[in-house]
This record gives C-alpha cells, structure tokens and sequence, in this order.
C-alpha cells in the first residue's frame, strides 16, 4: 500500500515524465546524427542541392516535438457524446408545514460513441438549492450500474460514473442515463435548468422541462451560458423568448430546445419567472447586440424552445 502511495505520487509521476521526455531527446538526437550521416553520404552520391539536408534536419525536431505533445500532453477523451436528452419535470407539492415548494424529476440521457476501450461513463451534475432527496439517483438501464461520488466537489458538482459491467470497444456505442427526483424544501432552486457538453464533442444537444399547466411559469427564455477564462463559472451570452412547444401533453406545459454540434464550451438551457415573481428588467442595447451576434452562429433547430 505504501509502495502503491509511493508511485502515485506527484514526484513519481514527474520522474515517470522526464524519463519519457529523456528517452525522446536521446532517440531524437541519436536519428539526427544517424540521419545527418547516412544524408551527406546520400548528398555527395545524388549531388543534391545542401538546402535539402538541411530541411530534413529541421523537420526531425518539428516531429519529435510532435510526438511528445501527443504521448505527454494530449488526452483525447474517452468518448463522444452522439446525442445528449435532458429532460426536468416540474410539480408544486405541499410539505409537512404546509408551504409549497417544488419536486424535480431529472433525466439525463446520452448516446455515446466510444474512441477507446472504456468500461466507466462519468457524467456530472450541479444542484443550485437546498434539498431533500425522494428517490435517490439510479440508472436508466439496470445493465449499468451506478458509482455515486455523492459529494459536491470544490466546483458545486457531484460527479458520478455508470460501470457498463465489461468493456466497449472503440467505435461502439451504448445508451446509458441517470434519473433523480428531489425536492426544495429548505431553500427554492433557481429557476432555471441547463446541460452542458462537459467540454466534449456532442452531436446533438436536447433540453426540455415540464410544468403542470395550473403551475406554469409567466414566461420563459432560451439562455446560452459561455465558461468564464477561470473556468470556475459562466456567463449569460445569449437570451430569447421561447412560447410552450406546441407537442404538449394534456395539462402539461413544455418548453423545449435543441441544438446541432453546440460548442463544448457552453451549456444551454430553459430559464423561467414564477407568476409571484417580479418582471426580468430590460436589456440593455449593447448585451442585445451580443445576443444577436451568438444567435447568427448558434442556430437551435427548434424555434420553440442544469441544474
């Protein structure tokens, strides 16, 4: 165990590092003396121009480089994401006390295309309110199981991964997906839900929230949210109107969006005003104009429209 601690450590893995870094630079410099030998044998022979060695010596540490920034630098994720399905259902409910608050049925649902060998799915999620849990968070396929980290990181996210019970070969694709019902008790979430392409590659992008029709919200919006430089936050970028899709359930009202190829840098999703809530102010003409100009590059598909 200790020996274990030993070679998972920060030193260890910098020595591991520069090892490989050393090994780089010793096959480098032994192939360019190689080649420098084997070319100005190879020059006199042909009688080639001396510009030409001189390229080829100059293109062997342009690949060394290379291939040091895609064996130490470079991790390609796991997987794609083909297709990513959000779905939050709303319902006011009566406590214990007598108050009102809200119960949240959340579904996430993707279609994964693998790029390697993979066995866990990681997908991660963030709760803006104080909550008790009703059903606490399961699978959407019983063929998958659940590893909850169950805890909020310094980031406000719980991370969790689905083991698939065996490998996925690359190329291959599954469907995996989480559920979870909770409720604001102690402190009311903020009215809005969002995903995010978690800074992978996503086809397709889907996000849809539910209310009882004798529960709905005065208005809502379609918000694009970009990850601050820190990368610790985000930040509105894009705002619009949306009415209720018009595929709505009796008694129900949906409002829904979709997005093609959305950039992995931002999270898309549904923000809404309670009727006992006062009035969004008016934007101002410049953050109007920044919403126009994200609007011409990102298109939804759905004119009508994270926790």
């Amino acid at each position: 165990m200790i020996l274990r601690r030993l070679l998972e450590s920060a030193p260890a893995r910098l020595a591991r590092q520069s090892s490989d870094l050393l090994q780089l630079l010793v096959l480098a410099g032994t192939a360019l003396m190689t080649m420098f030998g084997v070319g100005s044998a190879w020059m006199v022979a042909l009688r080639l121009p001396l510009w030409t060695l001189a390229t080829l010596v100059m293109l062997l540490p342009v690949g060394a480089l290379i291939t040091y920034y895609v064996r130490c630098i470079y991790h390609p994720p796991d997987f794609v994401i083909e297709e990513l399905d959000g779905s939050l259902i709303v319902t006011r409910v009566r406590g214990d006390d007598g108050r009102d608050h809200h119960r949240y049925a959340y579904t996430r649902q993707q279609r994964i295309r693998a790029t390697r060998q993979i066995r866990l799915v990681g997908i991660r999620s963030h709760w803006s309110g104080q909550n008790r849990v009703i059903d606490g968070v399961t699978s959407l396929f019983p063929e998958h199981r659940l590893l909850d980290g169950a805890v909020a990181e310094e980031d406000g996210r719980i991370y969790r991964w689905l083991y698939l019970l065996g490998p996925l070969a690359r190329g291959r694709r599954v469907n995996v997906g989480i559920r979870q019902v909770f409720e604001d008790v102690y402190a009311p979430m903020k009215p809005y839900y969002r995903e995010s392409c978690e800074e992978r590659r996503v086809g397709k992008l889907s996000v849809r929230v539910q209310f009882d029709r004798a529960d709905a919200p005065a208005e809502a919006w379609q918000v694009v949210w970009r990850r601050t430089r820190s990368g610790s936050s985000r930040q509105e970028i894009a705002r619009t109107r949306c009415e209720p899709s018009s595929k709505h359930l009796a008694g129900k009202v949906i409002y829904e969006m979709t997005f093609r190829r959305p950039d992995r840098e931002c999270a898309y999703g549904i923000w809404w005003r309670w009727p006992d809530e006062p009035p969004r102010r008016r934007r101002t003409s410049a953050s109007l104009d920044a919403t126009n100009q994200h609007e011409r590059d990102v298109t939804p598909d759905s004119p009508t429209g994270r926790r």
